[in-house]
């Protein structure tokens, strides 16, 4: 268990302190049922009666209230929580060599000792970076690179020619570098097109479960540093993400789409083939794109327009159907 002071925190976070430093936190705790050894947040000032009310030790909270615990104000709890919460459950990393007796590792294998495997996984002639684990029944095949302090989930599938960064986390069921959707028409049907790229994941790069990305078709499909995604989303072949881009459950985005630096997409986006996405773009949930965004900014709807012109268009919808009603 970490024994860390509130005073620590409070550096850790670039808060402010008021209260005992001294006190130790022990973990996290909802203020409702903390007790003195763990430290709860405020994100609102609607939640101030509980921090009143709470018996945990410390409050993380960017308005200044009264509580009975040691107060840390900061600019902006949801990126402090987030510092604290990764101090007290860092990711997993292996720190000494650990292969299951059950897993399954190529001879030809290149691993990067320390490194965890855990049981019915299989690794072929790839290469792993020292402090990676990869759980119980992840498949990685011949070809594959791996970076430094990675993290596979349970039953990941990762392709040859698949190359991963550092503190890239892969969870459950994501597949890797699997074909993109290539056919050609004949008289006879369709006639598969071999996929013959690859996919280049940089680092910080997590795919939440059931994520799929494609190899490229010729080139790589690639996804830039510090890009999040949520469930079930999809990055078809010779797709490129920018850096730091964010998409909630269900995105789709079609083959050789582009998508720009620190976008935000809401659930259920879909970007149409060869569309091109500029830097710093947000789209709302369920929008379908199927032409260029150029400029930054909010976008969303079916035909997909500037957001304040969609919040118009749905205000008049709402003003016809009560004057015909």
């Amino acid at each position: 268990m970490t024994d860390v002071t509130v005073a620590a925190i409070a550096a850790m976070v670039d808060g402010r302190l008021r209260g005992d430093g001294e006190r130790i936190i022990r973990g996290l705790g909802d203020l409702r049922t903390a007790s003195g050894d763990r430290l709860g947040f405020v994100r609102h000032q609607r939640y101030a009666e509980l921090a009143r009310a709470t018996k945990a030790g410390a409050v993380l909270s960017a308005i200044d209230l009264q509580t009975p615990a040691s107060l840390v104000l900061v600019e902006d709890v949801h990126v402090a929580y987030a510092k604290v919460a990764t101090f007290f459950h860092p990711p997993p990393r292996a720190v000494e060599n650990d292969v299951h007796p059950r897993a399954s590792v190529d001879d030809g294998a290149e691993l990067e000792g320390p490194v965890r495997i855990g049981a019915n996984a299989t690794v072929g002639k790839c290469k792993i970076g020292a402090g990676t684990v990869i759980m119980p029944g992840v498949v990685i095949l011949d070809g594959a690179v791996i970076g430094r302090d990675c993290v596979l989930y349970p039953n990941v599938t990762i392709y040859g020619g698949v190359r991963l960064g550092d503190r890239v986390i892969l969870h459950g069921g994501t597949v890797i570098g699997s074909d993109g959707f290539g056919f050609a028409r004949d008289q006879q049907g369709w006639l598969k097109v071999p996929q013959l790229g690859g996919v280049v994941i940089e680092d910080d790069v997590e795919f939440q479960a059931g994520c799929v990305v494609d190899r490229g078709a010729l080139g790589d499909t690639r996804i830039g540093a510090g890009s999040k995604f949520d469930n079930h989303c999809h990055i078809a072949h010779n797709v490129v993400i920018g850096r730091d881009v964010v998409m909630a459950a269900g995105c789709s985005v079609a083959g050789s789409a582009t998508v720009g630096d620190r976008c935000i997409f809401a659930g259920l986006v879909g970007i149409n083939g060869h569309c091109n996405v500029a830097a710093d773009v947000r789209i709302g949930g369920g929008t379908n794109l199927f032409k260029d965004l150029n400029e930054s900014g909010d976008y969303m709807g079916n035909p997909t327009v500037p957001l304040k012109e969609h919040v118009r268009m749905m205000r008049k919808l709402k003003q016809m159907g009560r004057e015909s009603s």
